[in-house]
């Protein structure tokens, strides 16, 4: 597919015969304010059950955010419904990101992990699970690449994952974005990876092994591109993107395998997990809040 970068574009990717993934992408301007948008829709049975949205404002060259949405209401019951808001800015060149998280007593935060980056710097892992058999599970993982482990450091880039599988489908489903600072040009650059489709079991394979333990982060898989971290933690450009003011690649076929051997291990219970309610928590420059 290449690069689309300026024009509206949309894809169908079927799961199976009752299911199917829609990939739209659309370019509005407004005066001065560019706004990109990207979304994923899941429908199964012919009802959308799952959204991911992600959004890019450019209002001028020093003043873009970002918003990543992810809203699961496969339930009947809108109680179970489960709403993930993410808002990013720039800070000083680096990613300044504020995470909002609405779901049931069922949804987990897993333990948070963490992977020395070869080249310098840490990749840092919080997940969320969600959802049971009868009705379709999730998994959420927020990834944070940093040049130094400390507190007080911010991440140069943020991968964002969903994983879902309904029960009444045969095949589940995953998308990838990642958002990282181009210090070439002080702006936010996105990629994003179309639907990968996997076989139910593979994707509660994934979500089995991350309960527990949490997802352990890979530098060398689609965790974290390692030409993206060498240039952001080395200070180079990234000029496959200073041309356009939003870019997503539409990539060919995932590697399942290494996407399986990046996620932790468990022996299938939930001792080690965390439920907060009604708190507020910070993750590095992420502030999540959990609301019941």
């Amino acid at each position: 597919m290449g690069n689309h970068s300026s024009h509206n574009y949309s894809e169908r990717f079927p799961l199976d015969d009752y299911s199917v993934a829609v990939l739209r992408k659309t370019k509005n301007r407004k005066g001065r304010e560019v706004e990109d948008n990207w979304r994923a829709d899941y429908y199964s049975c012919g009802r959308r059950s799952c959204e991911l949205d992600l959004t890019k404002t450019n209002r001028n060259k020093r003043e873009e955010e970002l918003s990543i949405s992810i809203h699961d209401h496969v339930s009947n019951n809108a109680s179970d419904d489960v709403d993930f808001q993410m808002k990013m800015t720039l800070e000083e060149g680096l990613l300044l990101a504020n995470v909002s998280l609405n779901g049931p007593r069922c949804l987990q935060q897993l333990p948070e992990r963490k992977t020395p980056i070869p080249q310098g710097g840490v990749l840092k892992s919080s997940s969320f699970l969600y959802g049971r058999d009868n009705d379709r599970k999730g998994l959420i993982v927020v990834l944070r690449a940093k040049r130094r482990d400390t507190e007080e450091e911010l991440p140069y880039m943020i991968t964002v994952k969903h994983y879902f599988v309904s029960a009444w489908c045969s095949h589940g489903v995953s998308v990838v974005a990642k958002i990282r600072s181009d210090r070439g040009d002080g702006g936010l650059n996105v990629e994003i990876e179309k639907p990968c489709m996997q076989p139910k079991r593979e994707v509660l394979c994934i979500i089995d092994d991350v309960k527990g333990k949490g997802w352990c982060p890979n530098p060398t898989s689609s965790d974290c591109s390692m030409e993206l971290s060498n240039k952001s933690s080395s200070g180079g450009n990234n000029n496959n993107s200073n041309a356009v003011p939003f870019s997503y690649s539409i990539s060919g076929q995932q590697n399942i395998s290494s996407l399986i051997s990046s996620s932790g291990y468990s022996n299938g219970d939930y001792n080690g997990s965390m439920i907060f309610q009604d708190c507020q928590i910070c993750i590095d420059g992420v502030g999540t809040l959990w609301t019941y």
